[in-house]
């Protein structure tokens, strides 16, 4: 530390605004003690670090003459005169604005700002709005969409049944069990694009192309033994699907394989003729995606191949393998999709009944 100025460390406690300073994260507690740290080292004038810190000189002397009455715990001493003016915005707005937060209600803060006028009467500026809605950390993201008749009750209810669903199957107790999960993936040729980092004010460009060429996906993730199963097709129908429901069974031909999808037309019901006999199934609630943790694996293909041109479709499979390699190279990968979510917990709760659930 450099040469320090003698009226402002009173209490000799220069040491402790660095030690303090060194893990202290972004905010403002921080930015007194840099700015401490820049008047202790007397090597910038008031306004030089007026300017770094992009504060009024009436801020600094102000964080100054707080050290120099109550040390490092003045300085850091936040009371009721300085937390500026009191918020306009009342406990029940801010009750309600979390509860809108949560649904989804509003696109952009002017939506927010005439709710709060015309249900509460508060009128503020733009300005107020984002800053309560970063008290709140609220976050501006791309909803889910979610399909007119889905039934959150069946989805809710299906979760808390799959072990009765399981032991609905009447499967032979003699025979070990492995469960999966399973989904296809539409990708193209058309290019897909998605954020990007870059710099403040840069604006990244993109190639893309208009190409309207499709390759399938199908994959099936394996619930607790993390395995992975994966098959590229032309196209889907029942016989691509019966394809895909023979390579799982060829995997381990002593056990039992239970596979979890949704209700597609080209998706073979439980008791099909044309099914392995060691495969059994179970049906996924109409409408409900995000009960499939599948559906994670693809978003993470698709951030794979985005932003890029692929001028064959043996070009695009070559970068989605390079993505799916993860998955059937280490169980950990498929873990990281299903963790120990409600799928796991009912599987370990069918497993109790007597039968051998495989986690290898």
């Amino acid at each position: 530390m450099g040469r320090t100025r003698s009226k402002l460390d009173v209490h000799g406690e220069a040491e402790e605004v660095l030690r303090l300073l060194a893990n202290e994260p972004a905010g403002w507690r921080r930015e007194r003690l840099l700015a401490l740290k820049m008047g202790l080292e007397g090597e910038k004038s008031y306004q030089e670090i007026c300017t770094v810190l992009g504060r009024s000189l009436e801020s600094i002397r102000k964080w100054f003459d707080a050290f120099r009455k109550g040390g490092v715990a003045g300085l850091l001493f936040r009371g009721r005169g300085q937390t500026g003016p009191k918020s306009r915005l009342s406990e029940a707005a801010k009750s309600e604005l979390l509860t809108g937060l949560k649904e989804g209600r509003w696109r952009s803060a002017v939506q927010i700002r005439t709710w709060l006028k015309q249900t509460h009467g508060i009128e503020v500026a733009q300005s107020s709005v984002y800053k309560y809605l970063g008290k709140v950390q609220a976050r501006l993201r791309v909803p889910r969409p979610v399909h007119i008749k889905k039934d959150p009750a069946a989805a809710e209810a299906f979760k808390n049944s799959l072990a009765d669903k399981l032991e609905a199957l009447e499967i032979s107790k003699d025979r070990p069990v492995r469960l999966w999960v399973m989904d296809e993936m539409r990708c193209g040729l058309h290019t897909e694009v998605r954020r990007l980092w870059t710099t403040r004010g840069n604006r990244v460009v993109v190639p893309v192309q208009q190409k309207y060429q499709w390759n399938y996906v199908f994959g099936a993730l394996g619930v607790g033994h993390g395995g992975a199963e994966f098959l590229y097709s032309d196209t889907v129908n029942l016989e691509c699907n019966q394809l895909f429901l023979e390579q799982i069974a060829a995997r381990d031909p002593r056990s039992i394989h239970v596979v979890i999808y949704d209700g597609a037309g080209f998706h073979h019901r439980d008791g099909a003729a044309d099914v392995p006999d060691n495969v059994r199934i179970v049906v996924l609630p109409a409408y409900s995606p995000e009960l499939n943790p599948v559906e994670k694996l693809w978003d993470v293909v698709r951030d794979g191949i985005c932003n890029q041109v692929f001028g064959t479709i043996e070009a695009l499979q070559k970068a989605q393998t390079a993505v799916l390699e993860k998955y059937w190279g280490e169980a950990r990968g498929v873990y990281s999709l299903i963790g120990g979510g409600w799928i796991l917990s009912q599987a370990n709760v069918f497993s109790g009944n007597d039968f051998a659930i495989l986690t290898k």
